[in-house]
């Protein structure tokens, strides 16, 4: 497999730390690399679609935020490298792949790469899309506040219009929609999670009991499985009903 990269950095041992670390994986070909945005947007624009583009943030004369804005068709995934931990918000709103804070191990950056293209026969751990089990979600408001998402205590998720409710065992959570386009798609097709309807998705491991159409979730949260969702969801309970036939006289 050869996935082919660009790296993107104005601090040129950045960018030397980063080449690095490619070297190591053999599967990632370094296709350009610069430390002037201006000419990196005008040389990717015309340029072919590569797999994978790293950039800095904070960079003179165009901000990696307002670069990615500009260059985002052009690469399947994108992986942001800073310092800074305060662009994360930023980050998610230009659709964002990873976000890896300087400085990382090669150890963090190698799980970045594998978690994209995984290798191996080894069955994926069911969470393994997100780092560490958990992520940050911006709060609604203009304070700049994070909520830290702990997925195995993740209950459902809601669409609220412009908002995300975010629920979880012990609280609830708003956060502006715009930011998670990606990420509800991905909690929508995760194996541990399931749609019921066009706004909710549940987590399975929380589901407590069934009810007609009604699920009844940790923390007393119950939601309505919708018609349209109902097949997919009752295939699940199947595939999870615990049937003990009963013997019959010949087996006695």
């Amino acid at each position: 497999m050869s996935i082919s990269c660009i790296a993107i950095d104005d601090d040129p041992h950045s960018l030397e730390n980063l080449i690095a670390y490619m070297d190591k994986l053999p599967d990632l070909k370094l296709v350009n690399t610069f430390t002037e945005p201006l000419r990196a947007l005008a040389e990717i624009s015309t340029a072919n679609p590569v797999d994978i583009i790293f950039m800095d943030v904070e960079m003179p004369s165009l901000s990696g935020i307002e670069l990615a804005g500009l260059i985002r068709q052009k690469t399947k995934h994108l992986i942001f490298t800073t310092a800074h931990a305060k662009y994360a918000i930023d980050a998610f709103k230009v659709d964002a792949d990873a976000y890896l804070l300087k400085p990382y191990s090669i150890l963090h950056f190698a799980k970045t790469i594998n978690n994209l293209y995984p290798t191996g026969k080894k069955t994926p751990d069911l969470f393994s899309i997100f780092e560490d089990h958990f992520f940050y979600i911006p709060l609604r408001g203009d304070d700049g506040d994070l909520a830290r998402i702990d997925l195995t205590k993740l209950i459902a998720i809601e669409d609220f219009g412009e908002d995300i409710q975010f629920k979880t065992i012990n609280d609830s959570f708003l956060s502006p929609k715009a930011n998670f386009t990606k990420t509800i798609k991905m909690l929508g097709n995760h194996p541990a999670f399931i749609q019921i309807s066009q706004k909710v998705i549940i987590s399975k491991q929380h589901i407590k009991s069934v009810l007609g159409n009604r699920v009844l979730l940790s923390s007393e949260a119950s939601y309505t499985v919708e018609k349209t969702h109902k097949d997919l969801f009752d295939i699940f309970i199947q595939h999870n009903f615990l049937n003990a036939k009963p013997k019959s006289n010949t087996d006695q």
